[in-house]
């Protein structure tokens, strides 16, 4: 009743209620709309109305496209002009280092040949049975077709079988690497500076292996009439089986690198002998090997390869090191 007598009369009035206030969204009502942005390579306010045509690259003209001097010059080339010098020379010593050593192989193979003929029945890799002196009378760089094979380009090989008591004799030609200069400067000026590194040389290591009694073994058969002739071709040969031991005589030079290196050579005992060279020592496990092996012969032999001889070794034991 109250409120409505405050009406009649022209009481105050409410003010109308306010909607909420939309404070949250001010800062994007605020915005201001982006700019254009400015950019100097498209802007023709500041562009240069006349540039200097002195300075814009010529434009290489059109011609045929086998007509390569009129669009280049010999300037053009002189990053080629200094390398390929350099790759002509390294082929050229390639060349050359190969051929020398093929001549170097060769050389050694007519020296020696004939001495491997007498002393073997079969020389080489081929199956005749003729001699090889006519093609290394003829010489040249190519190595001879049977007789030598190349391994590498600075290491040959041979073979030769056909002897008592001798299965096969292998022969290993190492060579320097006259082919790659700079590998041989780096391998010499480090077997220079390091001991424990050794400095490449030109060798030659022989290895005869033995039957020793297994000749009957190593023989096939297929039926009993080969087998009758393999007994009666091998009944008057004799036993070539013989003593296990270890015996050498090594250049004193080699001796620590040999210790090193062979497991068999690590076994013996080092002991000077009078029949030999003050530089030249026998590493045996008995004495008595000795005086059996070391004959008057093999002395003159190893007093006339002088310095070029390293060693001789006799071994029925590994190389290596057994694992167990």
């Amino acid at each position: 009743m109250a409120e409505y007598l405050k009406n009649l009369f022209g009481g105050s009035t409410a003010a109308p209620s306010q909607p909420p206030s939309d404070d949250d969204f001010a800062d994007y009502a605020s915005a201001p709309s982006p700019s254009p942005i400015y950019d100097p390579d498209t802007s023709s306010s500041t562009a240069d109305p006349f540039p200097d045509i002195s300075t814009q690259p010529t434009p290489v003209p059109y011609t045929k496209w086998y007509r390569i001097w009129e669009r280049a010059s010999p300037r053009d080339f002189q990053t080629e002009a200094i390398i390929l010098p350099f790759i002509l020379l390294l082929a050229l010593l390639h060349l050359w280092g190969r051929r020398t050593n093929k001549r170097k192989a060769n050389a050694w193979a007519a020296v020696h040949t004939p001495l491997l003929e007498k002393e073997f029945s079969s020389v080489g890799f081929s199956s005749r049975r003729q001699s090889f002196k006519d093609e290394l009378a003829q010489g040249g760089a190519d190595v001879v077709e049977g007789l030598l094979k190349e391994k590498s380009a600075n290491e040959y090989i041979t073979y030769a079988t056909g002897r008592q008591n001798v299965a096969f004799l292998d022969a290993t030609i190492k060579l320097y690497k006259r082919y790659n200069p700079t590998t041989l400067f780096m391998e010499m000026a480090l077997g220079f500076l390091f001991e424990s590194i050794r400095a490449p040389k030109e060798s030659m290591e022989i290895t005869a292996w033995t039957f020793d009694g297994k000749e009957r073994d190593l023989v096939p058969v297929r039926n009993k009439a080969e087998l009758d002739a393999k007994e009666s071709r091998f009944k008057g040969l004799g036993n070539s089986g013989y003593d296990a031991c270890v015996w050498a005589v090594v250049h004193k030079e080699q001796m620590k690198a040999l210790r090193d290196e062979r497991y068999d050579i690590s076994l013996t005992a080092t002991r000077d002998h009078k029949m030999l060279p003050p530089w030249a020592s026998v590493m045996s496990e008995s004495a008595e090997i000795t005086e059996a092996l070391l004959t008057k012969e093999l002395v003159e032999a190893i007093e006339k390869a002088g310095d070029a001889f390293e060693y001789l070794i006799i071994s029925d034991q590994p190389v290596d090191k057994p694992s167990k």
